[in-house]
Parts: structure tokens; C-alpha cells; sequence
């Protein structure tokens, strides 16, 4: 099998696992029928620095994707190690891909330097010592120890679960059926972002983490590593480039052509060049550590954020009302 290693982990688990199905899909696309583009600001007193989020939350874009394509999902969670390895060594047997959720740090060929325990990947294979997994683009195909897996799986922390795993069931998967799902994806994706539970997500997020922002330098213990962190999580971390944007637009270039509908392509221009600024926001912390330049820097990317909030807004707005 020729596995496929994109460019988030979350879609590329779930498109490995669909294509051990019979089902080949792009990465964009499975990204935007998971609904995942989002925005989100954290910062609780148990955080040592503040987050952004640019998706939906952790195991919703494999719920929402598998859904909108009309394919059954089992998903496991338990405390006991030896169940999970068990688990997934049955369904290894059964000829299943089986998707994880995980930290990485603990995995053999890694060389993270933090933790972040919502990482997936697609596991895909097992010898008497090792579990063969796919990665990310940059990784691939991977081997790592028993171990290794079980204590990556078992890690606790932000964003965490129990050696959580996903398994595909029945299928009623048609192609024909992809048009509409695209369309039912975009609308609920504009809804959740313009209509927002909590003013810390969608388009009133922004303007919260510019007033942030302003006092990181001053309120943070180490904002030269928070800026450093923010700017690997826009730019590096599995995003794609420009915080998601870039796989958003792709998917709603795609469903342009499955829906005959121009106008999704024109929106995703917009969010092209809205991925550019966030490229620019990443830049914009990661190349300064002096104290004045930081300062300076997190005014320019408060500014920054006020703009792409109502820029975001309005790109919303106009899918939101598509047909």
C-alpha cells in the first residue's frame, strides 16, 4: 500500500485509514468535510503559555468527516495499557489501519522537544518488537517500539485521552453524494465560526487575544519560548502553512469543481491571501527575543489579529450564505 503522509495529522490518519478501505481521497478535502477550520484562544492558569487554535477541536474533524461520508467510526478509550495493546493488535490482525491519538515525545524516531498529547497518526502494521505508523509529510512511514507506543498513547496533559483509537466500520460511502456533503460542510463551518459559543472562539476570538497580546511581555514568564511555540504552532505544526487556511482554501477549490459552484473558488483566493498573514504572524514572533524587539513585535501582531478577525468574518459571511 502507498500511504500518505500530508501535511496534518489528524486528516492524514483518517485518510490513511479510508484508503485501507478502498476509498482514495485528498487530504483538503477530508480537512474540510471534517469541518476544520476554527479559531481558537486559551490561556487557563494551569497553562504555562497562551494557545491558539486554527481547527476544530482534538477527534471532532474524524467525527465529522467520517460522518459526512456515510462510513461507520468505533472509537476505544481505556486507562489500562494492556486493553489498549490488545485492542489494537486484534485489529491489526483483522487487516485494519488503526488510527491513534498520542504525544509523540515518547516515540522512538521523534525529536520533539515538547509534549503535545494531541497528536494522531495512522498505525498500520506490528513485528514481535515493533509497530509500524505513518506520519506526516517530513516522517512517513515509521517504526517505533511497543513501549514507545504505549507510553505515547497512555500520556496525559492538554488535550489528552485515554489510548484513544479509531476504527472504521460499514460503509455506505457514494461519490455521487460528495457535492452535497461539501456544501453541508462549508455552511456548519461558517455557522460554528460566525456564532460561537464563547467569546474565545471563532471570529470574537481575535479581538480577545490582541488584548492579550499587548501584556504577554509583561505578564508571561518565558514569552520569548511562548512566541517561539506560537509561531512553530501557526506555521510548522502540522498546519500546512498559514494556520490551516491553505488546506481550507484547497478544500474549497475542490469542492468548487465537485459542486460546479465558482464561487467557492473565489472565497478560497481569500483565504490564500488570508494565509499569508498569518505566515507573516509566525515570522513576526519567531525573529525576535529581545525584550523592546518582542514588545514591539507583539503590537505589530495584535494589529495584525484585529484585521484578520473582521478579514475572517467576512470570508465567512460570504459562504455562510451560498446556496
Amino acid at each position: 500500500m502507498n500511504w500518505k503522509s500530508g501535511e496534518h495529522c489528524e486528516s492524514s490518519t483518517l485518510a490513511n485509514m479510508l484508503l485501507n478501505r478502498g476509498i482514495d481521497l485528498s487530504e483538503p478535502l477530508i480537512f474540510g468535510l471534517g469541518r476544520g477550520i476554527s479559531f481558537l484562544y486559551w490561556h487557563s492558569k494551569q497553562m504555562p503559555a497562551p494557545f491558539l487554535g486554527g481547527r476544530v477541536k482534538p477527534d471532532h474533524l474524524i467525527r465529522n468527516a467520517t460522518a459526512a461520508l456515510g462510513v461507520e467510526l468505533f472509537e476505544s478509550e481505556t486507562t489500562s495499557q494492556a486493553k489498549a495493546e490488545r485492542e489494537l493488535l486484534a485489529a491489526l490482525d483483522a487487516g485494519e489501519v488503526v488510527g491513534l491519538k498520542l504525544d509523540r515525545f515518547h516515540l522512538d524516531y521523534a525529536h520533539d522537544s515538547f509534549h503535545f498529547a494531541a497528536h494522531y497518526l495512522a498505525c498500520v502494521g506490528y513485528t514481535p518488537e515493533t509497530y509500524t505508523v505513518v506520519e506526516t509529510a517530513g516522517l512517513g512511514v515509521q517504526s517505533t517500539s511497543r513501549a514507545g507506543l504505549a507510553q505515547a498513547r497512555a500520556a496525559k496533559g492538554p488535550m489528552s485521552s485515554r489510548s484513544l483509537s479509531f476504527r472504521l466500520g460499514t460503509s455506505d460511502f457514494d461519490p455521487r453524494a460528495l457535492a452535497g456533503a461539501c456544501r453541508e460542510a462549508i455552511a456548519a463551518t461558517a455557522d460554528d465560526f460566525l456564532n460561537p459559543p464563547i467569546t474565545n472562539m471563532g471570529h470574537k476570538g481575535f479581538q480577545k487575544a490582541a488584548k492579550a497580546m499587548r501584556g504577554w511581555c509583561d505578564a508571561l514568564d518565558e514569552p520569548a519560548a511562548a512566541f517561539s511555540f506560537l509561531a512553530h504552532s501557526i506555521e510548522d505544526g502540522g498546519t500546512g502553512g498559514g494556520f490551516f487556511r491553505t488546506l481550507w482554501a484547497d478544500f474549497l477549490d475542490e469542492a468548487a469543481e465537485l459542486t460546479g459552484e465558482p464561487a467557492y473558488a473565489s472565497v478560497a483566493d481569500t483565504y490564500r491571501e488570508l494565509s499569508t498573514r498569518w505566515t507573516r504572524i509566525a515570522h513576526l514572533l519567531r525573529d525576535e527575543s529581545e525584550p523592546a524587539a518582542m514588545r514591539k513585535a507583539a503590537e505589530e501582531v495584535a494589529v495584525v489579529l484585529e484585521d484578520l478577525g473582521q478579514a475572517e468574518r467576512d470570508a465567512m459571511s460570504k459562504l455562510a450564505v451560498m446556496p
